[in-house]
């Protein structure tokens, strides 16, 4: 019996013996106390019982009749049983616990079961821990057939690269903010074909340990196919502005022009005074004539197909400052030409950002700063303006007054992210990412 067993059958039979002398509730309660402090030092029952076999042979030695043996054998089982409550009571909340915790699981599993989204976890070693059965349903695959494996396998080879860097910045629970929202990869089905898929990971954490990743992949065919409808309704779109551009500048050129020579066959028959006056309409004509020049380059301009994105974006400052009044700098560089999509897309954006500034801002300069890095460009458009609520403006529907959404819808089109700082009175500034490679939107669903 080790020295801390000797001490509690000591206290034990102290105790005991005062409640079989008329100890009453005092006695009791300190068996109870004892009971806990036994089930505290990692004690069982079995051992409270050792200690209350030999405090009742002790107590036994003093009893004289048989009635008083009688008697005090009653009252020390009534001692042990209140010795016994904190055991009682530990046992009944582990029971809880564990219905709890079954409870819980079972939630778990089938939320995990029938889940739309493939669920799954990795080992620190890349290997396929589990899937959930929708996995089977998406990719044809059996889930044995990858339990144990590698999961690289499974991603497009064009991906795999990426998929790895995911992996590894999951497990080391270090994830660069282009992780935080999911990475599209292309995942490889069982006929052969990819799907386009965007996934999710975090650290798989037991015992305070990283011991693999959890991670959630979606199948975004739809979106894709979505994406690649607003591609094409934009391009459309696209097309149709070129006509009324060219309407503009061609068509309303020519009567203006026509107009001018009108004029100057009446003026020849009419006196100076009179002259003059349709000179100063020619004057007014001629301004007129320059605004449809400008607006029909803004709709269209032929210096963004010739020259690219940046010397497209000052003319269209310059254009807007002159109607407006607004300072406007575009600074930076977008470095070489980007595909066609994207630069149509930035300029457009950048067109209603600053048709936004000139409606809502009341800011009196902003900039355009294009910062190329990577396979990444930056377009970051700031105003000094009177700003806005963001949380505020996102909950009225969607911020139809600001054309937020038809930035984003563009973003999306050519795989860029949208990101907006602004506060009330502190100025607005809209920071836009677009890739510097092909189209994944296309490129995984021709796969």
């Amino acid at each position: 019996m080790n020295l801390e067993l000797r001490a509690l059958t000591r206290r034990y039979a102290r105790a005991l013996e005062d409640f079989l002398g008329g100890g009453g509730e005092a006695a009791l309660q300190e068996a109870y106390h004892i009971g806990r402090e036994a089930l505290a030092r990692g004690l069982g029952v079995h051992d409270l019982a050792t200690v209350q076999q030999g405090a009742l042979l002790k107590a036994m030695l003093g009893v004289r009749t048989r009635r008083e043996g009688t008697r005090a054998i009653r009252a020390a089982g009534k001692f042990f049983v209140e010795g016994l409550l904190p055991f009682e009571m530990s046992h009944r909340q582990s029971q809880e616990a564990n219905a709890a915790l079954r409870e819980s699981e079972e939630r778990y599993r089938g939320v995990v079961d029938t889940a739309r989204d493939v669920i799954f976890t990795l080992s620190s070693d890349g290997k396929v821990m589990s899937l959930n059965p929708v996995f089977e349903t998406i990719t044809g695959w059996s889930r044995a057939e990858w339990i144990g494996k590698d999961f690289a396998p499974l991603v497009h080879a064009d991906d795999r690269a990426r998929a790895v860097e995911l992996y590894r910045a999951a497990l080391t629970d270090q994830a660069s903010p282009r992780f935080e929202v999911g990475v599209e990869l292309g995942i490889l089905v069982k006929s052969g074909a990819t799907i386009p898929g965007e996934v999710v990971a975090t650290p798989l954490v037991r015992d305070g340990k990283i011991v693999g990743i959890l991670g959630v992949a979606r199948d975004i065919t739809d979106r894709k196919r979505a994406e690649q409808a607003l591609h094409h309704l934009n391009e459309a779109l696209e097309e149709e502005v070129k006509r009324i551009a060219h309407a503009l500048h061609d068509e309303a050129g020519q009567l203006l022009a026509s107009v001018h020579i009108g004029l100057a066959e009446i003026a020849r028959d009419l006196p100076p005074h009179v002259a003059q006056r349709l000179a100063d309409v020619g004057g007014l004509l001629n301004k007129i004539e320059e605004q449809l020049r400008h607006l029909s380059h803004e709709l269209r301009p032929t210096i963004l197909d010739d020259l690219g994105l940046q010397p497209a974006l000052e003319f269209l400052a310059d254009g807007v400052s002159r109607r407006t009044g607004l300072h406007i700098v575009v600074e930076g560089s977008a470095g070489a030409r980007l595909p066609a999509p994207t630069e149509t897309a930035l300029y457009r954006i950048v067109q209603e950002a600053l048709t936004n500034v000139t409606k809502h801002a009341q800011a009196t300069r902003v900039s355009i700063t294009l910062t190329r890095s990577g396979r990444q460009l930056r377009c970051t458009i700031r105003d000094d303006g009177v700003g806005f609520d963001v949380r505020a403006v996102h909950a009225r529907r969607g911020a139809r007054g600001l054309g937020l959404i038809g930035i984003q819808e563009r973003l999306h089109g050519v795989g860029g992210t949208l990101e907006i700082v602004a506060t009330p009175g502190g100025g607005t500034r809209l920071i836009m990412a677009v890739p510097l490679e092909v189209d994944r939107a296309e490129s995984n669903l021709a796969r």
